[in-house]
């Protein structure tokens, strides 16, 4: 099922990490048409460098799912979600990578999906 992690050196407009959390699950969920009770979405704010820079602020994302029905399009509004929600971010700093992984890779609750 869908997981996000994402990695910042930058500070969150609202300062809120869960509802930041919340909205993002929200948003794959919707986007991928999966249950959100599948998706788990992680935030760490960290030190980071982006192009040699330390100062320079930016995400580095890893979206993993079973499969993607519009990888393009889930790219594009992952990435407007971060520029919108993040202080300070150069849109050339926010790097996603995707991963489709099948269903025997992933388990819950102890049990393989596939």
């Amino acid at each position: 099922m869908p997981f996000l992690r994402v990695y910042t050196n930058a500070g969150l407009k609202n300062k809120d990490a869960g509802q930041f959390c919340e909205r993002a699950s929200e948003l794959v969920a919707n986007k991928l048409g999966k249950p959100i009770a599948y998706v788990v979405v992680s935030l760490t704010q960290e030190t980071m460098a982006f192009g040699g820079s330390a100062s320079a602020k930016g995400v580095l994302a890893y979206m993993d799912s079973i499969g993607f029905s519009d990888k393009e399009g889930l790219v594009k509004l992952l990435t407007e979600f971060f520029y919108e929600r993040f202080e300070n971010v150069d849109l050339n700093n926010i790097n996603i990578v995707t991963a489709s992984l099948p269903a025997s890779d992933v388990a819950i609750a102890g049990r393989a999906l596939g």
